[in-house]
């Protein structure tokens, strides 16, 4: 894959997605406003959760408020970049023109990637940000480990996007297609919560099985020193495995694809 060819046809595709929305202004603004405010939010109830309740045993309110901040960075980066693919996939597999996107002198998925940018997710990156550093301003916390923690968030969103790519695998076996989208909220469910709160079994699943851990816990747990610099070399493996396999089944499932014209 030509990777500057890739960037030319994201960069032209952005264009057009904010072109698009800008078409809407009032509502698109609107939109974002609602999603900035609904994110902003959680961190709050959480503030009232700890004042009757002694919270997530371990994690004091700053701890969890970056937790889960954290959490709102990676699903907004998602959301921004990739959650479009899954979408655009069952449409075209449903209305019979995935040839389209399988004629393109471009490898599909990549194809389709670059076509996945929604300016929506960026109010929920801006919220997330906001949130860590509303957190780290309490913890009174700034050091070195700032970079590790980005680098795992990267992580996190490859995750992400590998889970994607498998559900936007299935599109192609199953109907009912749009239920799809459940993996991605179950995967999400499971990644509310820090790992201290699951058994070993399902920590050791959340981990190195399906990876959803790092979506929130361990690039917060690295930042706060619950876990070492070193649990990124961990990660690095399992979530490569991950991404490995969601690449293998993709090229699997296009296969069995039958256009509109049979």
């Amino acid at each position: 894959m030509n990777i500057i060819k890739f960037f030319r046809i994201w960069k032209r595709s952005s264009e057009m997605a904010i072109e698009h929305v800008m078409a809407y202004k009032t509502a698109f603004f609107l939109l974002l406003l609602s999603l900035f405010l609904g994110d902003i939010l959680i961190p709050v109830i959480s503030v009232v959760i700890y004042q009757v309740s002694s919270g997530i045993p371990g994690w004091n309110l700053a701890e969890f408020v970056l937790f889960q901040g954290t959490l709102i960075i990676v699903i907004g980066l998602w959301h921004a970049f990739f959650a479009s693919l899954l979408g655009e996939t069952i449409s075209a597999v449903e209305e019979g023109i995935f040839d389209r996107t399988l004629l393109k002198p471009f490898p599909s998925l990549a194809f389709l990637t670059a076509y996945s940018f929604d300016p929506d997710g960026l109010a929920e990156i801006a919220a997330g940000i906001i949130i860590v550093g509303w957190a780290l301003a309490k913890m009174n916390f700034f050091n070195s480990t700032i970079l590790i923690y980005i680098l795992i968030l990267l992580l996190a969103v490859l995750f992400e996007y590998s889970l994607t790519i498998i559900a936007a695998s299935m599109a192609f076996t199953f109907v009912r297609t749009w239920r799809l989208f459940e993996l991605i909220n179950i995967a999400e469910r499971f990644s509310r919560y820090p790992l201290d709160v699951y058994n070993k079994g399902m920590r050791f699943f959340l981990t190195f099985i399906v990876p959803a851990g790092i979506a929130a816990y361990y690039p917060a747990a690295v930042l706060m020193g619950k876990q070492t610099v070193f649990v990124v070399f961990e990660m690095i493996i399992p979530i490569s495995l991950f991404f490995v396999f969601s690449l293998w089944l993709w090229n699997i499932s296009i296969r069995k694809y039958n256009s509109a014209g049979g």
